[in-house]
């Protein structure tokens, strides 16, 4: 499950403050897990202009943030080396 951002400090916004609520390290003593996931660059913008991927199957989710959950999404191929 992924919840879709315009920009990529929207989705590591929204990791922050998940990592808060859960009183990750970073938070509690000011080093260690401060993010619980990190947004992703699509292959193309989704809906709208979002075209950031948060991973949240393990977030605690808003109503309105359950109703924009979306289950997949295409990511770019990796770019050979």
């Amino acid at each position: 499950m992924y919840l879709l951002f315009e920009t990529e400090q929207e989705g590591i916004d929204r990791s922050e403050q998940e990592g808060i609520a859960r009183g990750l390290a970073y938070h509690k003593v000011g080093k260690g897990s401060r993010y619980v996931t990190r947004p992703r660059l699509t292959k193309k913008p989704l809906v709208g202009a979002a075209k950031w991927a948060l991973p949240v199957d393990t977030y605690n989710l808003t109503e309105d943030e359950q109703a924009a959950v979306v289950e997949t999404v295409t990511f770019p191929e990796p770019e050979a080396i």
